[in-house]
């Protein structure tokens, strides 16, 4: 099963304002407080998209450290390099998971890949590669959903399309946990797990259903079945103060 995705940026950037607007936690809270646990030199964020969570690897190395980060997609890193066009200490590359990292060993003390690296082709290569960049004592941390992730999503999809989650989709939301989780375990001497949940409330049907066209779940079912938005609306009973859980997994891991 191919599990490669190309994130369009116009949908990631839904997504973002979604979580920023009407969760109750945003991720990037806790990633926030993450780097402040201890000091940090170097971060590199793997799958970095846009660019969105670098003010908080700026803030968290400062004046002296460096922030990295790479994705497969060009235009993303286009982006991410126009929200900061005169830091000095940012470096931000086109490149994929599945090749080499393109960086020396033991350059990170603190490694990043939220909610991309459940896209690896070959997990196994892909975290082997962030060990080798970590210095000694350094963290990583993967950041996925789990399987009771957007559950109301799926039972809308059901109502929708008559099928609540394709194969692709069902793959990714626990595999962190089912088939990463025992690589790191594999890998590094100390690992752990942290269970992040939050729930979005859309103040109405048109924001659920702007967030739903954003996913991945809707590329693979409803987009691919032609389903307009006459229909989508036509399934959605609630016109306001629609709630989605979300429930994510935090495998955090030393060297």
């Amino acid at each position: 099963m191919d599990l490669s995705y190309k994130e369009k940026l116009d949908r990631l950037q839904v997504r973002i304002r979604a979580h920023k607007e009407f969760a109750n936690l945003d991720i990037s809270d806790w990633i926030a407080e993450f780097v402040r646990r201890a000091p940090r030199r170097a971060i590199f964020d793997l799958g970095c998209g846009d660019g969105n969570h670098l003010g908080i690897y700026l803030s968290g190395v400062g004046p002296g450290g460096k922030v990295a980060g790479l994705d497969r997609e060009a235009r993303l890193i286009d982006e991410a390099r126009k929200k900061y066009p005169d830091a000095k200490h940012i470096d931000l590359r086109v490149g994929s998971m599945d090749d080499p990292l393109p960086f020396a060993e033991a350059t990170f003390d603190l490694c990043f890949s939220n909610f991309a690296i459940y896209n690896a082709a070959n997990p196994r290569f892909t975290i082997a590669e962030l060990e080798r960049v970590m210095a000694p004592g350094g963290e990583l941390v993967l950041i996925g959903p789990t399987s009771n992730n957007a559950r109301e999503l799926y039972v809308y999809n059901e109502r929708l399309t008559g099928k609540a989650i394709d194969e692709i989709t069902l793959v990714r939301t626990d595999r962190i946990r089912q088939e990463i989780l025992p690589i790191v375990e594999d890998t590094f001497p100390r690992v752990e797990q942290e269970i992040v949940n939050s729930f979005l409330t859309f103040p109405t049907r048109d924001e659920f259903l702007l967030y739903f066209r954003s996913t991945q779940l809707y590329e693979e079912t409803a987009e691919k079945r032609g389903m307009t938005l006459e229909q989508m609306t036509a399934a959605m009973p609630q016109e306001r103060d629609i709630v989605l859980s979300k429930e994510m997994v935090a495998v955090v891991a030393k060297k």
